[in-house]
């Protein structure tokens, strides 16, 4: 009896660390602070593309449309096992290419440490005219 009692108590433990565990990477890989109803064309030139863990992440200097800034911002995407799943490859983007931008902007817009604006990656059109993601220019739930 002893030894199915330590068992149990065992089992209980890996599981509560296992769920413990998850908590800080659900919050990490939140989109909350981007909002999703924006979508920003950025037409500018590729001056950096990270294809990293957690996420990629790219850096465009371009003209924003409407009232955003112009110049570099900084966009965040998903994990490249994720992207790979989309089309998307590590030489997808590279320094000096001329693309089109599809972003989520931040809700409160601020300047990054860098300078920069901060983004989520919602779509490209690349140099070539291909398309990675979505380049409609529609936020999320409209039927523009």
């Amino acid at each position: 009896m002893k030894t199915m009692h330590k068992m149990a108590l065992v089992a209980i433990g890996a599981v509560t660390a296992g769920l413990l565990g998850t908590a800080p990477a659900t919050a990490h890989h939140s989109t909350a602070a981007f909002d999703s109803e924006r979508v920003v064309k950025i037409e500018g030139t590729i001056t950096q593309f990270r294809w990293i863990n957690p996420h990629a992440s790219i850096k465009i200097d371009g003209v924003a449309e409407g009232d955003y800034k112009d110049g570099v911002w900084t966009v965040e995407m998903t994990a490249p096992n994720v992207l790979i799943n989309q089309g998307w490859k590590r030489n997808s983007l590279q320094p000096g290419d001329k693309v089109t931008m599809f972003v989520n902007p931040l809700r409160k817009p601020i300047v990054l440490n860098d300078g920069s604006q901060g983004s989520l990656y919602v779509g490209v059109i690349l140099a070539d005219g291909s398309t990675l993601g979505r380049t409609d220019g529609k936020g999320a739930g409209t039927n523009e």
